[in-house]
């Protein structure tokens, strides 16, 4: 409801922006992410829970103003499948996992220091709200070590969070067109875990996702 909502208010100021000449922008980006859980007490367990290289999808819409030639403002919606995966002592029979998804909404600032050229580097930077969507996990007890059985963990985590973005890329334009290949990063400011759902001093848990690359495709009104 929320995702559907969202689109619609996007899809709205895009038609009310189509026949003006601005500065505004909009487009659609992809990416494929290396996803992490971060706990320094999963950390520390050993080969009993050994983290798992993790890579998972997020698409998305964009909605941005040029603030002036080299900087503008950028927002949008994106949905991110991300969460953690796990082993025992390298046995991959005992593989289990958290699936946690997201529905994001940055407000980033990007800046361009050669606006003139037809390729270009980009830096962006700002921060992004993160809703839950959806969590599953097939730990046990949802924080603790092996289980089999993939479970919904909904009520076991934060429904929202803010979270800090940086990213480094390039970008090539031609007239109104404009594509960007950027390297971004995201972590979580706050525990994404509620507290009270927590088995006894389990430290705090944060989210952090590497876009490896991020695709986008922008076309300026």
């Amino acid at each position: 409801m929320r995702c559907a909502l969202c689109l619609i208010l996007i899809y709205g100021s895009l038609t009310c922006l189509q026949s003006q000449n601005s500065n505004w922008f909009a487009g659609a980006r992809v990416a494929y992410q290396n996803t992490w859980i971060l706990n320094s007490d999963d950390f520390d367990q050993g080969g009993e829970l050994d983290y798992v290289a993790t890579f998972k999808p997020a698409i998305g819409l964009i909605l941005g103003y040029k603030l002036n030639s080299k900087l503008n403002l950028q927002t949008g919606i994106s949905y991110s499948l991300q969460g953690q995966n796990y082993e025992t002592a390298g046995n991959e029979d005992a593989d289990y996992e958290t699936e946690l998804n997201y529905l994001k909404i940055p407000l980033l600032l990007s800046f361009r220091p050669k606006p003139d050229s037809k390729i270009g580097w980009i830096v962006q930077g700002g921060l992004q709200i993160s809703l839950l969507s959806d969590a599953k996990s097939s730990r046990e007890n949802f924080f603790g070590i092996y289980s089999s059985v993939l479970k919904d963990a909904k009520n076991y985590y934060v429904s929202t969070g803010i979270e800090f973005v940086a990213g480094l890329g390039a970008e090539y334009q031609t007239g109104s067109h404009a594509f960007r290949f950027m390297l971004q990063a995201d972590y979580g400011l706050s525990d994404i875990e509620k507290t009270e759902k927590k088995p006894g001093l389990r430290s705090v848990s944060s989210n952090a996702t590497i876009a490896l690359p991020m695709l986008s495709y922008l076309y300026a009104f």
